[in-house]
């Protein structure tokens, strides 16, 4: 996955309902610590008991500035006086019971693979395996490096759309559906005529900082 790479971020934004995500992909706005602490008040008036920020590695504002777990922490805690926690998950996120999907990938990934070394000669390019749907496919590996290349160069010319396009079909639909969930906004009768929830609860803060552990 690499430093600028946090799909498994993005993923588990979508998976745990976050309320906010940094993704090197799709950068931060300047006033992001603005951003940030107005969701986070909104989610609390609504009622919210618990708030979830993933912070994956190598996120950055939109000038190229580093934000870590702990600068967002100390974003929340200075401006909205809560306790916030930053849990770096490590291994803990390779954690849980594999799907049945799970369970047979390696299987169906291994007998592509040596079907690949049967059918190879002394002229065969190098490949990768690797899945288009459910499909096992074969990709050039020299296809796939250079790719990644393209991707690293478009972030580093911070040209953030072409970015996120080169990273697939699949990143740019989690990414999409995840902007458009943290759009929508509680129910009007979630609200008093002040524009405060109705419901009061002390409210706990858990960043999470995602990174790669080889």
């Amino acid at each position: 996955m690499k430093k600028v790479f946090r799909y498994l971020a993005l993923v588990a934004a979508l998976t745990s309902e976050a309320d906010y995500a940094f993704v090197p992909e799709s950068p931060a706005p300047d006033n992001w610590q603005k951003k940030l602490c107005l969701k986070l008040e909104q989610e609390r008036q609504a009622g919210q008991r618990l708030n979830i920020i993933i912070v994956s590695e190598g996120a950055i504002d939109r000038n190229g500035d580093p934000i870590t777990a702990e600068l967002v922490k100390k974003v929340v805690v200075d401006n909205l006086h809560q306790d916030t926690r930053v849990t770096v998950l490590g291994h803990v996120q390779r954690g849980g019971n594999p799907s049945a999907f799970d369970r047979i990938l390696g299987s169906r990934m291994g007998a592509e693979a040596v079907m690949a070394l049967m059918e190879a000669d002394e002229t065969t390019e190098p490949c990768v395996i690797s899945l288009d749907g459910n499909q096992a496919v074969r990709v050039p590996l020299m296809e796939c490096v250079k790719q990644t290349k393209a991707v690293a160069q478009a972030m580093a010319d911070k040209e953030w759309e072409k970015a996120v396009a080169l990273r697939g079909k699949s990143f740019m639909r989690n990414l999409e559906t995840y902007k458009m969930l943290t759009r929508l906004k509680p129910p009007k009768d979630a609200f008093d005529e002040q524009g405060r929830g109705k419901v009061r609860f002390y409210v706990h803060f858990f960043i999470y900082n995602l990174n790669y552990v080889a």
